[in-house]
């Protein structure tokens, strides 16, 4: 029989992160557009409006009782704020069409994008305040921020970014540091309004890049950014998600000092709990296309099972979640089976017999 809640969410995911008591294991949704629905509005307008977002993830978080809210800006709004082209469609998420530069020369012309005042930016930190205030004292505000590679290939376009790796490393490099420095000043300032950062890179993949690229284009921005958001933030520090297979990032990732390192679907659970669980908490990793998307309640029961089998005893702690990000008409009663099977399976203290096979 499925457990009822005692905790807050802040509570259940600080005293998990902490390896203190709690009523059962956190879940995070990784919610950003699926909440359009809950506001009764498209896509468009969500993206476009502070108060749709609050509502949409503030009635989303009541109907289906997971551990973190999520307001923006996605991976498109900070390229948005330096120039790019963005899409927003009505029933999809939004994403970039058209770069903001054409050649890595104009790179120096480049300029910080004010987050109080360029694009949807300020829509994103009001709806940030908003959340902080209405329901911040019992779940937590995060903000899903693309990290410095991602932005950077969002802002000059991704194929062209990676072909110039090895032809323009230096150009490549004066686009990082501005772009760094673009997500940071967004980042310190959702930090003031209370939110906390998640920091999603999904082109530095190793499904994406080599992990010496990794090492030269994407570790050294990635790890100044968690630094200068621990500084924001009086010591916390962000949650990292890299998708696709990143097995040969793990402890670079760990060196940054994440607080959790969400991974994909593709990766093995139990061999990210061994390599690095002992130096950063993961969150993870459901499919969510084969099981929230395409599967049944009952599929999400069995998924949610084997990734606690996997991962509940990650001596930094354990977040239930999914390997990306929630599909936006994903069905509802497979959203809310995810956080059934935490309290069905996940009691503290966790048994390996509650979720076996």
């Amino acid at each position: 029989m499925a457990t009822i809640d005692v905790l807050t969410s802040r509570q259940r995911l600080t005293a998990a992160l902490k390896g203190e008591a709690y009523d059962r294991i956190p879940v995070n949704l990784l919610i950003s557009d699926h909440a359009a629905q809950f506001a009764n509005v498209s896509v468009t307008e969500y993206e476009s409006s502070a108060e749709l977002l609050v509502r949409g993830q503030i009635a989303a978080y009541r109907h289906y009782g997971h551990d973190v809210i999520n307001v923006g800006p996605g991976l498109s709004g900070i390229p948005e704020a330096f120039g790019a082209q963005v899409q927003l469609p009505a029933n999809s998420s939004p994403y970039v069409s058209a770069p903001a530069i054409q050649s890595l020369n104009e790179a120096v012309q480049l300029k910080s994008p004010d987050p109080e005042s360029t694009a949807r930016l300020p829509i994103f930190l009001e709806a940030a305040e908003r959340a902080v205030r209405e329901v911040g004292d019992e779940v937590l505000v995060s903000m899903t921020v693309a990290a410095p590679f991602t932005t950077a290939c969002n802002v000059f376009g991704t194929e062209r970014l990676l072909r110039e790796l090895n032809r323009n490393a230096l150009l490549v490099h004066n686009l990082l540091r501005v772009v760094t420095e673009g997500v940071l000043a967004f980042c310190r300032a959702a930090i003031a309004r209370g939110a906390r950062i998640g920091l999603a890179d999904p082109t530095a993949s190793g499904s994406v890049i080599s992990a010496r690229a990794f090492e030269t284009f994407a570790l050294p921005y990635l790890g100044e950014l968690v630094q200068g958001i621990r500084q924001a933030g009086n010591g916390t520090p962000p949650t990292i998600h890299i998708c696709g297979r990143s097995q040969k990032l793990w402890s670079h990732l760990a060196d940054t000092g994440t607080s959790a390192l969400s991974v994909d679907d593709v990766v093995d659970l139990a061999e990210a709990k061994a390599v690095v669980g002992h130096r950063t908490a993961l969150i993870g990793n459901i499919r969510p296309t084969a099981t929230i998307f395409l599967g049944t309640p009952a599929d999400v029961h069995q998924n949610a099972r084997e990734c606690l089998r996997k991962a509940f005893d990650t001596p930094k702690g354990f977040i239930l979640g999914l390997g990306c990000g929630l599909p936006v008409n994903a069905p509802r009663e497979n959203v809310a089976a995810l956080v059934e099977a935490a309290r069905e399976y996940g009691r503290y203290p966790l048994s390996p017999e509650a979720f076996a096979a």
